[in-house]
């Protein structure tokens, strides 16, 4: 930028007139990579701002609304449907509860809170018991595992719901 702005102030000094420092390839050189360089940054910051918000951990909020689509996912898995679409319905839950634990743990890591470690510890439980029927060690009419996955799931969101009366709670000592 400092050659670009002494080669201006050169010509505005007398020897060239600006339209032939401005016509000079060395102008259109620096001018150009200037311009190269603000596009680089641009599309980095770019970048950063896509990561963040997709490695950003969920608020509580959001991690309740997660927990509860998870519950009805594991009331609406179809016993009675195709060997098939059972396995892959309990896949996919089981996906969910294992990345809810996980946002749950690194909560817990980073709020230093042992009740988001206890929720993490309880969707662990909830997937453990939908693995027979994914692994084939449980037939789908043996649902005695899909009740108990439900009933984990629930006790994992009352201990949410305390955590967020909680949040209120000091929210409201603050204000």
């Amino acid at each position: 930028m400092n050659n670009l702005l002494a080669i201006l102030l050169a010509a505005a000094d007398g020897g060239e007139t600006a339209e032939t420092v401005a016509k000079t390839p060395e102008t259109w050189q620096l001018i150009t990579q200037y311009v190269v360089y603000a596009v680089i940054i641009v599309v980095s910051i770019l970048i950063l701002m896509l990561l963040r918000k997709h490695t950003r951990l969920p608020r509580h909020g959001e991690l309740k609304k997660k927990m509860q689509t998870l519950l009805s996912d594991i009331r609406s898995i179809d016993v009675k449907s195709k060997r098939m679409d059972f396995i892959k319905s309990v896949s996919r839950t089981m996906y969910k509860a294992d990345s809810l634990s996980y946002s749950a743990g690194m909560l817990a890591e980073k709020e230093r809170y042992s009740d988001l470690g206890t929720i993490s510890t309880l969707l662990s439980e909830a997937r453990a018991e939908l693995s027979p029927y994914k692994f084939g060690s449980k037939e789908a009419e043996e649902a005695e595992g899909l009740a108990a996955a439900a009933e984990k799931t629930e006790k994992a969101l009352e201990v949410l719901e305390g955590i967020i009366q909680r949040d209120g709670e000091l929210k409201g000592k603050r204000g």
